[in-house]
Formats: structure tokens, C-alpha cells, sequence
């Protein structure tokens, strides 16, 4: 049996209103907000994870699975996994 390393990564996304003069000003302020945990994301902002099967510690073209949705009431694993090649 061979053992494979998966990476997996978890995404959250939140939409938040900032005032600002500019679209740079406004990421700024946004990025410190969040960097001073005024902005959290939590298990409501979940919206997918993606895992990728690692070859020699590079990312593979084997599979790619993006899963969406959560009911964290059930449990992890309840959303549609989609794969894409």
C-alpha cells in the first residue's frame, strides 16, 4: 500500500462595506481590519474545500475535488463534492 499526501485547504468568504476614497484605500482598510480581527470569519462563512493528491511534494493532476456547501449540524463531509480535471 503506498501512502499519498493530500493537500487540503479550506474556504471562507465574508463581504464587508468599507468606506474609503479608492478601491486600494478600501483593500487596505479591509486587509487591516481583518489583520486586526475586526473582520472574522466563522463556520457561517464556510463556502468550500478543495484537496489536490500530492506527487513528491508538488501538486498533482490526479484529482481535484472542490466541495460546496457544509451542514455543520451533520457533520463534516455533507456538501457536493465536485471533481475537476
Amino acid at each position: 500500500m503506498k501512502v499519498y499526501r493530500v493537500a487540503v485547504t479550506e474556504i471562507y468568504r465574508k463581504v464587508v462595506s468599507v468606506e474609503a476614497q479608492s478601491e486600494q484605500e478600501a483593500h487596505q482598510r479591509a486587509w487591516d481590519a481583518w489583520n486586526n480581527t475586526e473582520i472574522i470569519l466563522d463556520m457561517n462563512d464556510f463556502e468550500g474545500a478543495e484537496m489536490y493528491v500530492m506527487d513528491d511534494g508538488t501538486e498533482a493532476s490526479v484529482e481535484k475535488t472542490f466541495i460546496e456547501g457544509h451542514d455543520y449540524n451533520s457533520g463534516r463531509g455533507k456538501g457536493t463534492a465536485k471533481n475537476d480535471r
